[in-house]
Parts: C-alpha cells; sequence; structure tokens
C-alpha cells in the first residue's frame, strides 16, 4: 500500500507478515483485529490494532506502529509509536485495558521480532508515565515497567533509550528493547544486566521517588534472580 490508500484488514493480504495476527485470539474472550496502512519513505509498513471482546468493540486503535522486516537481522523490528491503556468502545466509554491482556498484544506483537531484531516502544504516552519517570531517574530499563515487558517477552537481552533532548528540543521518547542473537549472547548480556541491578539494588532505591521506588525495586529483584538462575554468576 501506498500513501493515499485506506486502512484494510491485514488479513486480507494473507502473505504479510502482520496478517497472522488479524484475528489472533488474545485469551479472554478478546480477538486482535490488525489494520494495514501506507507504507513509510523507507518502507516500513505502519499498523493498528483494535480489540473485539466481551466489553464490546473498540472504537479507536489501541495502539499504533510500524513493522519492518528485511534481510540481516537488525533490519527486523516492531514500533510501537502510539499506545493507551483505555481505548474508547463503539457503545460508549472505554475499555480498561489489563496487564495481561497488554502483553498478550505486546506478545503477539513480539513474535514477529526475530534473533538479532528489535522491539520499540513509546513512553511518551500517559499510559507511560511511570516509566518515563524512572528512566529520567536512572532505573536500570529492565526494571521499568515497559522494559520488564519487553524483557518477559524475550525482547530485552539489552536496552537502548531513545529520549534525546538538545537545545530545549526534545526528541522521541521511546524504549529499545533487543533480542538476543543466540544464547551466547543472551549468556553475556544477561550477566551484564544482573550485575546492573546488583548495583541498583544495593542503594535500595535510595534517592528515588517514592511512586519509582515502589515500582522499581520488585521489578528488579525479580529480573535479577530470573538472570540469576538462569546464568548464575560470570
Amino acid at each position: 500500500m501506498r500513501g493515499g490508500e485506506a486502512w484494510r484488514r491485514a488479513g486480507e493480504e494473507p502473505r504479510h507478515p502482520l496478517a497472522a495476527l488479524d484475528g489472533a485470539d488474545l485469551g479472554g474472550g478478546a480477538v486482535l483485529e490488525l489494520r494495514l496502512g501506507p507504507r513509510s519513505k523507507v518502507g516500513s509498513a505502519s499498523f493498528r490494532c483494535y480489540l473485539d471482546g466481551p466489553e464490546g468493540r473498540t472504537a479507536g486503535p489501541l495502539l499504533s506502529g510500524l513493522h519492518n522486516a528485511g534481510r540481516f537481522p537488525g533490519f527486523n523490528w516492531v514500533e510501537v509509536s502510539d499506545w493507551t491503556d483505555a481505548p474508547p468502545l463503539e457503545g460508549g466509554g472505554a475499555l480498561a485495558v489489563t496487564p495481561a491482556l497488554e502483553r498478550a498484544v505486546f506478545g503477539a506483537l513480539a513474535r514477529l521480532v526475530p534473533a538479532g531484531g528489535h522491539f520499540m516502544a513509546e513512553y511518551a504516552s500517559p499510559a507511560r508515565a511511570l516509566t518515563a519517570r524512572a528512566l529520567a531517574a536512572r532505573v536500570p530499563p529492565v526494571a521499568t515497567p515497559l522494559g520488564a515487558l519487553l524483557h518477559g517477552l524475550g525482547c530485552g537481552v539489552a536496552f537502548r533509550d531513545w529520549y534525546i533532548s538538545e537545545g530545549g528540543r526534545e526528541g522521541p521518547r521511546k524504549l529499545q528493547g533487543f533480542r538476543a542473537l543466540d544464547e551466547a549472547h543472551a549468556r553475556a548480556r544477561g550477566l551484564e544486566t544482573a550485575a546492573a541491578l546488583d548495583a541498583f539494588l544495593a542503594e535500595r532505591g535510595g534517592g528515588l521517588a517514592r511512586g519509582v521506588r515502589e515500582s522499581a525495586l520488585p521489578l528488579a529483584e525479580a529480573a535479577r534472580a530470573e538472570l540469576r538462575r538462569r546464568y548464575g554468576a560470570a
């Protein structure tokens, strides 16, 4: 699709990588509806995700994003550029997206990310305010709500924080989580992350605002325990 073409169901293009997600069962009676839009200048496919579930069908997307596929690992990625945890419903009101439903939606998208690829997600929306506060306070990304989500989906062997501020003009705020190339890569980066979490937890959140600390410490402890179980010590 190009420029002026209308958005349409991904299932109408069965050979498209996103087609398999259109109509996916997310559990609890919720079904994912994925629409494709125009391609970007570099060929990435734009998409929007809607939900149809027990509470009704969403009138607006709960997320918008881009998908790219290419020959080399780094050319394969998903980006969530807009996210809401309260999309409007066709019958009025809004859907309260639970953590389980959020994980199911992001998990479906994460399956499109192969080894060496990455998953980017914005944290500028109101729903990501806690992640924004935590990253601004230099909490390890894996100990933020968004980072923990990506890590749990296998797209958090390492992170890059795309928050750029230059001359008072803020750049895009998004967190980029990488999928490991192989087990050796996963182990090396996993041990690095565990060591960073050791240092963070040794301070017990000293200097952090209460809300950030209460969120970050349990997430950091859970991530460290999981990484130590898997990889032991360096």
